[in-house]
């Protein structure tokens, strides 16, 4: 329950905020825990690329649509609406969630 919790219906004082503020932003999160960070709240999907013999062939499996959209160079958003709309990106890529 809320009225359980010890700082129920108190607020922070300015000091406090501030204080909260630069330890937060003093904060290094390693690359390691970036990954985790990823695959936790990421939505993982997998990258085919059509093959000369009009096959699709695994060429990526990423964690999240954000790291797939840095390795083709373009935007998760565009990853995002072929996923989601089926088609197939510039004739050559196609997305698929895991």
């Amino acid at each position: 329950m809320k009225t359980n919790n010890p700082l129920f219906g108190k607020t922070h004082s300015a000091n406090s905020k501030e204080l909260i503020r630069q330890k937060a932003l003093n904060r290094i999160v390693s690359s390691e825990t970036k990954l985790k960070m990823s695959a936790i709240h990421g939505h993982p999907i997998n990258i085919h690329e059509k093959s000369s013999s009009g096959k699709f062939n695994l060429i990526g499996n990423f964690v999240s649509i954000r790291k797939a959209g840095k390795f083709l160079g373009i935007s998760p958003n565009t990853i995002t609406k072929y996923k989601n709309l089926g088609k197939i990106y510039k004739n050559r890529y196609k997305f698929l969630s895991k």
